[in-house]
């Protein structure tokens, strides 16, 4: 794992917050998991964007929809001892944890947790490899997408980056597609008379753990 550059850190850090993402900087990944269950405990219950049977749901919320009484926390690209540990967390507070199976949930869900592959200071982007679908689902059909970054793995630039997208590329020999996600800040667009509005594409907020952990796989 290359050392960290605590200016690269820095920058990274200030760009992501101009652009709205809240970065903050956490030793492990088990205070990772932690913050991940805290933020689904205090948000608002998340708004049911389309109809989802079966589901319960609660009191309309600000855009007139209902809200999913059953918070739920979505983590597909955790390893088995992460996903266990962070399923656990959950169960004690009456969470449901989802590895897989997003495709049932598309009306919308609490949060959503993604690893990023890297990290490009100059933008305050995150780079996400999300060939599985429920990885890509993850951060995009979530109120709060939180985004983990080793700080080892922040990149000055694009071009600093080329090669690592070049090896994405050729890693699947047998013609089987890439999906590859770099995603800057909470989901953001505007309409033709240039008023902007957050989250109509994808996430509310976007939240970016700054790891320090080195020893951890």
């Amino acid at each position: 794992m290359p050392p960290v550059n605590q200016e690269l850190v820095e920058a990274f850090s200030a760009k992501a917050a101009l652009v709205n993402a809240v970065v903050q900087e956490l030793p492990t990944m088990e205070a990772a998991l932690q913050y991940v269950v805290d933020v689904c405990e205090s948000k608002a219950p998340a708004q049911l964007l389309a109809d989802e049977p079966g589901t319960e749901t609660g009191p309309l919320g600000p855009n007139k929809c209902p809200t999913r009484v059953q918070r739920v926390v979505a983590a597909p690209a955790l390893n088995d001892a992460d996903f266990a540990a962070l399923e656990n967390a959950c169960r004690e507070k009456g969470f449901l944890c989802l590895r897989e199976g997003l495709r049932g949930y598309l009306a919308g869900i609490d949060v959503g947790l993604s690893e990023a592959v890297l990290g490009v200071a100059a933008s305050g982007t995150c780079m996400l490899d999300t060939d599985n679908e429920d990885a890509r689902l993850a951060g995009m059909i979530a109120e709060i997408n939180v985004v983990v970054l080793r700080k080892s793995e922040i990149y000055p630039d694009l071009p600093s980056v080329a090669e690592k997208l070049r090896e994405r590329m050729n890693a699947h020999k047998d013609g089987a597609g890439t999906f590859t996600t770099f995603v800057t800040g909470p989901s953001r667009t505007a309409d033709i008379e240039r008023v902007a509005a957050v989250g109509v594409h994808g996430p509310l907020e976007l939240h970016i753990i700054l790891l320090e952990d080195q020893g951890h796989a």
